[in-house]
């Protein structure tokens, strides 16, 4: 295992060279990946030693509240409980229908497609004056007459998409037949639509639904894939054939996970992003998970229903799994301090090593003695976040150390203040550029007897894949062509999860039935509920943020193990490390 002390450089545009700096290795049996550990395992290394892309200056409070085979792999050991049932939904094919001879070809969509709400759905290989009959089972559903012919027609230049609603859940044909200018009919290919229920009606009726991106109907997976990849990489044909079906997925949902793949900072993401919800139900206290304190129409807040489209991970995809602790333990979490309102003042100052460029400087109200909630390891990331309940703001900052002359800190990334009435899709200073508040484990959550974690987690991963979904608008700055920072060899760009990407632990995974401590099964539950989100690249398989000390796990065997049980960690990358992994479509009000 690697401990690498810093990140080693981000930007968008002109980008800081890399930097090195110390790297601690730590030699480690494999059998801790297979079986719970009696002694104490000592602590990895930073999950955010790697180059990150530089999110824009600017306040962070935008919007307004009010062709490949379908990889179904087994996992190579399933701990006892867990139940060889797959999920509702059916595994994505990727691979189109069979060509059409007359070359009439519904497009748009990838047979068999897992659909939810509305599809966006026209047709190629047809002459401008046809006339084209839509049918679902053998039932006329539209008629259109101006080329491409998109089903439910047209506003302006963007295509209205057709409504799925009112078919029952299961799978259903979608035909077209084209009558041509000289009289001939001829028909389409056939596309099988696996429906599934619509969550739109869980989220408010503030909540502006995440837009369909005509891109996902004008790109074949192929040139999805290629956009995001890194040449140096040789995929084996198991992980090809699975990036291919998760590429797919998000097609089918409307979603391009290629889309403005030029830019590791992306700005055309960035204004994708819901641009109204509605107001958190109560402000921002200390008394309270901080994690709860968002908009309820943030994504993490959702459960993942259980016909929800996913695809299968290949088994032992995640073999690590690293539980971060702001105090003891590893000591690389994240530090927190919330403001009293007698609380002075001080100023932020954030800027990207000496390019001045970067230079931006903010006042935040903060303690005094601030310095005494940064991360117990002085050489880890020293992330902080700074919270002001009086503003109901929230300040995240990397690499954070003490301004002598102010007072306030200084960062190497620190974005302007962010609102709590949001969606936590923005603020965060981690490469993605979403918010890490919602998704880390708050002091108490993991050991609350009375109810479970109810929201996702997420944090970093080794094999990241330069491709971004929702709430993701940016990446490690040249992850397409970067070598890993954190062994020094080879590229990165090897993971079949994009940014902002969702995994799921095994739905069918009956927890109940593993012996496991309290704070084990309460992260688990979490992860097989609302999923894990891809934030970063790290240096090992998977690294869960946090803000709580390692202590508070103590009486439940540790971290990595002591009299009372085999250690936290160890529980988890058992259950993980055997268990069936998917990746889930974004949870948002579709258009």
């Amino acid at each position: 295992m690697i401990m690498n002390l810093f990140r080693s450089g981000f930007g968008a545009g002109p980008r800081p060279s890399l930097s090195l700096f110390a790297i601690a290795v730590i030699l480690v049996g494999s059998s801790e990946l297979v079986a719970p550990q009696t002694s104490l395992a000592a602590p990895r290394r930073s999950s955010n030693s790697r180059p990150q892309s530089r999110p824009q200056g600017g306040n962070n409070n935008s919007g307004s509240s009010s062709t490949g085979s379908t990889e179904s792999s087994t996992p190579s050991s399933t701990p006892s409980g867990s139940s060889a049932t797959a999920p509702a939904t059916p595994p994505v094919i990727t691979a189109p229908s069979a060509p059409n001879p007359n070359g009439f070809t519904l497009s748009g969509l990838l047979s068999t497609a897992t659909v939810s709400n509305s599809i966006f759905v026209s047709t190629s290989g047809l002459p401008t004056n046809a006339t084209i009959s839509y049918f679902v089972d053998n039932v006329l559903q539209s008629t259109e007459n101006a080329s491409p012919y998109w089903m439910g027609g047209i506003s302006g230049s963007a295509p209205n998409g057709f409504s799925v609603n009112g078919f029952s859940v299961g799978e259903h044909n979608l035909t077209a037949t084209a009558t041509l200018a000289n009289g001939t009919t001829i028909s389409s290919n056939l596309v099988t639509l696996n429906v599934v229920p619509s969550i739109n009606a869980q989220f408010s009726q503030d909540l502006t639904p995440y837009a369909n991106q005509p891109s996902a109907q004008q790109s074949t997976v192929p040139q999805v894939t290629a956009a995001v990849a890194n040449q140096a990489v040789t995929l084996s044909s198991t992980d090809s054939s699975t990036r291919q079906s998760v590429a797919a997925m998000y097609l089918n949902w409307g979603i391009d996970p290629s889309l403005d793949s030029a830019n590791d900072d992306s700005q055309v993401l960035a204004n994708l992003k819901p641009k109204s919800w509605q107001a958190p139900s109560a402000p921002v206290s200390a008394n309270s998970p901080i994690s709860m304190a968002f908009s309820p129409d943030s994504p993490y807040y959702h459960a993942i229903p259980s016909a929800w489209p996913r695809v299968g991970l290949p088994a032992a995809y995640i073999q690590q799994v690293q539980m971060s602790s702001a105090y003891g333990g590893d000591g690389i979490g994240f530090g927190v301090t919330i403001a009293a309102p007698s609380d002075p003042q001080l100023t932020v100052t954030s800027e990207w090593y000496t390019d001045k460029n970067t230079l931006n400087t903010f006042p935040f109200r903060m303690k005094q003695n601030w310095t005494s909630s940064l991360p117990s390891n002085a050489g880890g990331d020293q992330h902080m976040l700074f919270v002001d309940p009086g503003t109901d703001t929230f300040v995240s900052s990397y690499a954070t150390t003490l301004n002598q002359q102010t007072g306030g800190p200084n960062s190497l990334y620190a974005p302007s203040p962010t609102s709590f009435n949001s969606l936590g899709d923005t603020g965060g200073s981690v490469a993605a550029h979403f918010a890490e508040v919602p998704l880390m484990i708050q002091p108490g959550e993991a050991t609350n007897t009375s109810q479970p974690i109810r929201h996702a987690i997420g944090g970093a991963v080794e094999r990241t894949w330069a491709a971004r979904v929702y709430p993701a608008a940016a990446r490690d700055a040249g992850v397409t062509t970067g070598e890993n920072t954190c062994n020094g060899s080879g590229p990165m760009n090897t993971g079949l999860v994009p940014y902002g990407g969702v995994i799921q632990l095994d739905p069918n995974l009956d927890l109940s039935k593993l012996t496991l401590s309290l704070p084990a099964r309460r992260i688990l539950e979490a992860m097989q509920t609302y999923g894990y989100y891809v934030m970063d690249f790290g240096c090992g398989d998977m690294d869960i943020y946090s803000s709580m000390s390692a202590s508070e796990v103590d009486p439940y065997g540790g971290m990595y193990g002591n009299a009372k049980g085999p250690g936290v960690q160890n529980e988890i990358i058992k259950v993980i490390a055997s268990s069936q992994l998917y990746v889930v479509a974004p949870l948002v009000k579709k258009q």
